[in-house]
């Protein structure tokens, strides 16, 4: 999320906190030393086949830990396919370690796609572009930007890989714009057989369908072809608003600006909006470079002063939202869209129809203040076009995701747990890479092609390999 976005003025924080006289108690006056996080199992590591031990896993926010017994990282497909053969337990697939549902933890094998990496073909023709699944979102930016393109959209942490992007239809924001797995025109990937298999919407089209948005379960992806665009530039402006004046616009904006989405603060009577609309070289070259604040500092400002005076955290919190002043940046597309990601969180997404996604935030908010839950994360909105991914969020209907987010090392289970009940009122969605619930009763209501899912992945990996716990709750397999 863009975080740093909010760039919350740090001193009046202070002011405020000395208004309640907490400042000396928390030593606050400078705000140094790391927070202390919550205590994470210590992990040891299996003992391999060989007798030594197997190097642990976490994912990047530390809410997802295992001991693989085994790691495998396959130096091309046919060692890839090879590995496969003549697996005798599960693997798993790890991209960059940014699902925080329990896609990965496995105690059986560990498959890094490492050495599948970098963009493979462009076709300028058709716009479309190769890329191999291993590969970084942020790293195809400039390759892209030389010949002439860009991707359509992104989401706004791009240190994930495109492989686990599309496993998970990982997505940006904007009415007119799909998840990134709506941009994949082919895949490549190889089954639970080691045999290698390639989709398109002309060839394989059931695969296809499946594959766009697989979480891991019908074999490792190794490549997928992209839809990109002509390159382009973008302006960014992000304000403040009253949040109920920012409650009856967001319908307006999303549809007057290429990118919209909305932050909105727990305890708090303002709302953040941020635009992102085209401009010209020109115009972006003219806009002075902005810096971002330290808003993570500020927040963690926020959070020690509000432990202190539960009861002051409107006030503290509207303080500090009060002094953000309006803020405009520019330049190529894939510099505006990703953000560098050193805040680690923990995170909740459901998505909603578009045309719930207000009623959906307020009712959020609402219950945050009724309940008294202890949060200052912001919430995240986001739009989304609608598509024809069997196991998609976005399946069949525009849709509004809202994600929810706790630091690290603060508690985010009575948080969630509070919350996810009014998603599933509004018939939501969970992102199937952030922390849900649901089992796979729950979620084949969901989703009108649960079923055809599952054939294919019957098909794709008759051993069942590609499971782990998690997998099979979500999937009801045996």
């Amino acid at each position: 999320m863009k975080f740093e976005r909010l760039n919350l003025n740090r001193r009046e924080v202070l002011k405020a906190a000395a208004a309640v006289g907490v400042t000396s108690s928390l030593g606050l006056s400078g705000c140094s030393g790391a927070e202390q996080a919550q205590q994470a199992p210590v992990l040891q590591g299996a003992i391999g086949k060989d007798g030594h031990r197997v190097p642990p896993w976490s994912n990047w926010s530390g809410n997802q830990v295992s001991e693989p017994n085994e790691r495998l990282v396959p130096r091309d497909t046919d060692e890839l396919s090879a590995m496969i053969a003549k697996a005798r337990q599960g693997i798993r697939l790890v991209g960059a370690g940014h699902s925080f549902s329990p896609l990965v933890p496995t105690k059986e094998s560990l498959m890094s796609l490492a050495y599948f990496n970098g963009i493979l073909g462009i076709d300028n023709a058709s716009k479309q572009f190769e890329v191999a699944a291993n590969t970084f979102l942020a790293s195809a930016g400039e390759p892209l930007w030389q010949e002439g393109l860009s991707l359509v959209n992104m989401p706004d942490i791009n240190t994930q890989t495109f492989g686990g992007a599309v496993a998970t239809s990982t997505h940006g924001t904007g009415s007119a714009f799909g998840s990134m797995s709506s941009t994949v025109t082919g895949m490549s990937l190889v089954n639970g057989q080691g045999e290698v298999m390639h989709c398109s919407a002309e060839n394989n089209s059931e695969l296809f369908q499946a594959a766009r948005n697989n979480i891991g379960a019908l074999g490792a992806v190794t490549s997928m072809k992209m839809q990109a665009q002509d390159k382009y530039h973008l302006q960014e402006t992000s304000w403040m608003m009253d949040l109920q004046e920012g409650l009856e616009q967001a319908q307006a904006l999303r549809d007057t600006h290429r990118h919209f989405e909305l932050y909105a603060l727990p305890h708090a009577d303002y709302i953040m909006g941020i635009t992102l609309d085209d401009v010209s070289e020109q115009e972006a070259l003219s806009q002075p470079r902005v810096t971002s604040g330290d808003a993570y500092e500020t927040f963690k400002t926020l959070s020690k002063v509000i432990d202190a005076v539960p009861f002051m955290k409107r006030f503290i919190i509207n303080t500090g939202a009060s002094t953000v002043t309006k803020e405009v940046r520019s330049g190529r597309n894939y510099d505006i869209f990703g953000n560098v990601r050193d805040i680690r969180f923990n995170e909740m997404e459901y998505s909603v129809p578009a045309e719930l996604g207000v009623k959906c935030l307020t009712e959020i908010l609402d219950t945050i203040k009724k309940q008294n839950i202890n949060v200052i994360f912001p919430l995240e909105v986001r739009y989304i076009k609608g598509d024809d991914i069997w196991l998609s969020p976005f399946y069949q209907r525009d849709s509004c995701a809202i994600s929810c987010h706790n630091f690290h090392d603060k508690d985010y289970k009575k948080y969630f747990a509070a919350i996810e009940p009014i998603f599933l009122k509004y018939d939501g969605r969970p992102h199937w890479g952030k922390i849900h619930t649901l089992t796979a009763k729950e979620q084949s209501a969901r989703y009108p092609k649960f079923d055809e899912f599952l054939k294919v992945r019957a098909a794709m990996d008759p051993r069942g390999i590609f499971a782990n716990a998690h997998i099979k709750t979500v999937l009801g397999l045996s």
